[in-house]
């Protein structure tokens, strides 16, 4: 690492006690937001609320959004201290949003070795027209995607980096809990089908969408480099959304030193002795600038020139 590289560091016993697991401020967020969830939907089932009970199911997808990222800091052991429990608390964060914890975290994983080159796990977002996005934006193509996920993993088709057999038997366990939630929440419709429809149908459609917004702009137009300064993007956003997201926003320093703490994340990004080269103001600028620029057809919205000292674009 050069003097130059160095200057860019933060001091490193400070990354070493932002990447101790803090229990407690883990369970007052996840009373919070488990609170919030549920205050909603009781809200949203009384009479008097009426048709505005589909805007709560839209907040509802937005706290859903975070399981994810409480999930993704199981994936690195930050959200808890041990391994046994963070392996729980991801598939309990995982399970209402039908995401199979084993094969995230090693897919993830891998994501992490080869960020924005050939054998990233994620591949590269690039929308050719405004409609292309839209219909990405949407998340309806996912559903089967993931329907025919489900069934493959019940039957035993599991993606080659599960390459031992610890693996391949928590695959198998988290997909069965999957498959045994929603046919729970199945069986609940039958009998409470608009409080279903409102408290979880509605809001997991909508967990596609509202992840997008959140995702996209992480790597968007930064793929090519596998130099982590250029090819991740953080997302400042405000107090409310970081904290909902289990500050998932500041995704560039979380590339940069994945061992810190979800928790932890917005004093990292505070600490950083200068702040990140690729970053935006807020999740809506981001949309809103690639969205813009798709209508003039500017495919390039969020590339890094060349030179590294002039302004990203679509940065801000």
């Amino acid at each position: 690492m050069t003097t130059r590289e160095q200057s860019l560091e933060p001091d490193r016993a400070l990354i070493a006690s932002l990447a101790r697991a803090d229990r407690w401020r883990v369970a007052v967020r996840t009373l919070v937001i488990l609170g919030a969830y549920a205050g909603t939907v009781v809200l949203a089932l009384q009479p008097a609320v009426g048709w505005w009970a589909l805007l709560c199911s839209v907040f509802l997808a937005f706290v859903l959004t975070g399981f994810l990222n409480a999930v993704h800091d199981c994936v690195h052991r930050a959200h808890l201290r041990s391994k046994l429990g963070n392996r729980i608390a991801g598939a309990a964060w995982g399970t209402p949003i039908t995401m199979n914890f084993t094969i995230y975290r090693h897919e993830h994983l891998v994501h992490h070795r080869f960020t924005g080159v050939e054998g990233d796990t994620e591949k590269p977002q690039h929308f050719e027209s405004a409609g292309s996005y839209l219909h990405a934006m949407s998340g309806v193509s996912y559903w089967p995607v993931l329907a025919a996920f489900i069934a493959k993993t019940s039957l035993g088709e599991l993606p080659e980096n599960l390459n031992t057999p610890e693996r391949r038997r928590d695959a198998r366990i988290d997909n069965w809990v999957v498959v045994g939630w929603l046919a729970l929440m199945v069986t609940l419709t039958v009998f409470f089908p608009v409080a279903l429809l409102v408290a979880y149908w509605l809001p997991l459609f909508l967990v596609m969408p509202a992840a997008m917004i959140m995702a996209v702009p992480e790597h968007y137009g930064l793929w090519g480099t596998p130099d982590v300064m250029r090819n991740t993007r953080t997302v400042r956003s405000n107090g409310f959304v970081r904290y909902f997201i289990w500050n998932g926003n500041y995704h560039a320093e979380h590339h940069r030193y994945p061992a810190v703490a979800s928790v932890n994340l917005h004093r990292l990004h505070k600490a950083l002795p200068q702040p990140h080269p690729v970053q935006v103001r807020s999740y809506v600028g981001f949309h809103l600038g690639l969205l813009r620029a798709l209508l003039r057809g500017d495919k390039d919205y969020g590339k890094v020139p060349a030179d590294d000292t002039a302004t990203p674009a679509g940065q801000g």
